[in-house]
């Protein structure tokens, strides 16, 4: 069967999803993928529309880098607002360091 379908090899990659409980697992070892002549890599974490996603259904790695964000976030808004006032610097603190 033939598929019309056009996809950049470049950017794709192959990730396998464990399940939570071992004895479910039916294999370790799969075969290579390959599209337009070109093998496709497997990856155990994958930077996808800019969250982190594991094989281990974890978002612990992206959380870390969040935190990471927000910490140079905030020393940069002491930096160069220190001497404002805390009103001042809460509402900065709320508008440029919390992007939630």
């Amino acid at each position: 069967m033939l598929l019309d379908l056009c996809c950049n090899v470049n950017k794709t990659v192959c990730m396998v999803f464990n399940p939570k409980e071992k004895f479910k697992v039916v294999c370790n070892n799969f075969p290579c993928f390959s599209a337009d002549g070109k093998t496709i890599q497997f990856v155990t974490e994958f930077k996808y529309l800019g969250h982190v996603i594991t094989c281990f259904l974890s978002d612990d790695k992206d959380l870390q880098r969040e935190m990471r964000n927000m910490y140079i976030r905030t020393n940069a808004l002491l930096c160069r607002f220190g001497k404002c006032s805390k009103k001042v610097q809460v509402k900065l603190f709320g508008s440029y360091c919390l992007c939630i």
